[in-house]
């Protein structure tokens, strides 16, 4: 009897263990400081002395947006991992939610970490992270700009930008979001993708992504939700690669989140990324000017 109650009271604890330490957005900028440090080790594996710019952004961001830019560095190491010879994983994809809480960020982050030991075993490399620092006082934006900086030093240490293959991969996954929302307030689309600009630089396919989002803007303005200025991701003083169009796009995914959370599409998780050869600039942009057209038939958020 006395063991049934000890273990009893085992069980009641335990869950109460587990949901206790809900993580800071301090505690996510930890690890991911971590991270930028494990890429800085297999950086000098490589001999690898080029170091990533920085380009913070000052606009108030949640942990959906961090996450979004964890999904973009977990792509990078496949790509890695591809050049190295090693099979490709799968980058996970998450439940829509109105509120993200920084623990599913956090997760995300312990998954990177994960995945770089994993190719520190492949790559014989023995160096440690030395004992973390503690941060205070970081909220979500200082957790974006530090992934933001370790994405663009997995681009130097895989010695290239990702390329319009690549971008198209997250311009398929907008329009399968669009598509779960367009399904759930009963709206048929019979609207064809535009005509293709042939030629057009990555820059333009960021443009279209940048009038994407405000559509999505207007969407949520709708339902009743605030946003923010989207223009503050446009690089400064510089030409726009495909990583910036890949990495807008998730800004773009984080947003939708939002409304299909909302229309309580819970299991409508946005799909994996599947690969497309010999992809231009001119049709990732065509591609996400058909799903802008597909949300201008968006004129009120009704439930079906």
């Amino acid at each position: 009897m006395k063991q049934f109650i000890f273990l009893l009271l085992v069980l009641m604890w335990l869950p109460c263990a587990v949901l206790a330490a809900e993580p800071t957005p301090s505690d996510v900028y930890q690890k991911v400081y971590q991270i930028s440090q494990e890429v800085q080790i297999i950086k000098r594996h490589f001999r690898v002395d080029q170091v990533a710019e920085e380009m913070n952004v000052t606009v108030s961001l949640t942990p959906g947006h961090s996450w979004q830019k964890a999904y973009e560095i977990l792509y990078k190491i496949n790509r890695f991992r591809q050049e190295h010879g090693l099979s490709l994983i799968s980058v996970p994809s998450r439940e829509p939610l109105l509120k993200l809480s920084p623990m599913v960020a956090y997760e995300q982050m312990e998954r990177i970490i994960s995945e770089l030991h994993i190719l520190k075993y492949h790559l014989d490399i023995t160096e440690e992270v030395a004992t973390p620092e503690i941060f205070t006082g970081k909220v979500p934006v200082d957790v974006y700009n530090l992934l933001n900086r370790v994405s663009s030093e997995m681009d130097i240490l895989n010695g290239k930008t990702l390329i319009p293959s690549d971008v198209l991969t997250q311009a398929v996954r907008i329009l399968e979001d669009i598509n779960f929302i367009l399904e759930a307030l009963g709206i048929k689309s019979t609207v064809i993708p535009p005509k293709k600009n042939v030629g057009v630089p990555p820059g333009g396919a960021f443009e279209n992504v940048l009038l994407l989002l405000e559509e999505i803007k207007r969407i949520q303005g709708l339902i009743g939700m605030d946003s923010i200025d989207f223009h503050v991701f446009t690089p400064k003083h510089r030409q726009i690669t495909p990583s910036d169009v890949f990495s807008i796009a998730g800004i773009a995914l984080a947003e939708l989140q939002l409304i299909k959370a909302h229309l309580d599409l819970k299991y409508a998780l946005t799909p994996m990324a599947e690969y497309y050869e010999n992809i231009q600039p001119e049709d990732v942009q065509q591609l996400v000017g058909w799903s802008i057209r597909k949300l201008q038939l968006i004129r009120s958020i009704n439930k079906k």
